[in-house]
């Protein structure tokens, strides 16, 4: 009964082990540290692969929906039950790497799927990051406070200006 129990501590470490090092999207896209992302179905199938890598990787996110609503077009000509399969999967494919491409969009910093560079400030959203943690900076109503909440929205500190001068209060 232990040799059992051994086996599969040992698998499960291994399995832990292989997912700090690569991510996956939904369990259908995989985010290798080093190397393009790849998809699942791509990795059994010429075809599926040349779909995932030419066509589905390098076309820009708003080109997707034209290719899924082409691919539904031929599906509804097609009388060949294998074919059909095969586009389906396509379209779902094509799904997927329409999500991703969608978070590969962000500019900002993914902490689930460890995407991006960290960046202190962003200007134009009002997002800080410190530790893997989010906060927003905005103004009240009249402009006057300068307000730093968490991602919640709980308000963490206010700064507000009296005669040039930066008071902090909590």
């Amino acid at each position: 009964m232990s040799k059992i129990s051994d086996k599969k501590r040992e698998f499960d470490r291994r399995r832990n082990e292989w997912r700090k090092k690569h991510r996956s999207l939904d369990g259908k896209i995989i985010l290798f540290p080093n190397k393009p992302p790849e998809h699942i179905n791509a990795r059994g199938s010429k075809t599926y692969n040349w779909f995932w890598k030419k066509i589905l990787l390098v076309v820009n996110l708003q080109d997707i929906p034209a290719i899924i609503t082409n691919i539904k077009d031929q599906i509804s000509n097609e009388k060949d039950k294998r074919k059909i399969q095969t586009f389906r999967t396509m379209i779902g494919m094509a799904e997927d790497a329409y999500k991703f491409k969608q978070l590969d969009g962000i500019k900002e910093f993914d902490t689930e799927l460890q995407l991006g560079e960290t960046p202190a400030y962003n200007s134009n959203l009002g997002i800080i990051y410190k530790n893997g943690d989010i906060y927003t900076a905005d103004y009240n109503e009249d402009e006057s406070k300068l307000i730093l909440r968490d991602i919640e929205g709980v308000i963490l500190d206010l700064q507000h200006s009296d005669n040039g001068g930066k008071q902090k209060t909590k």
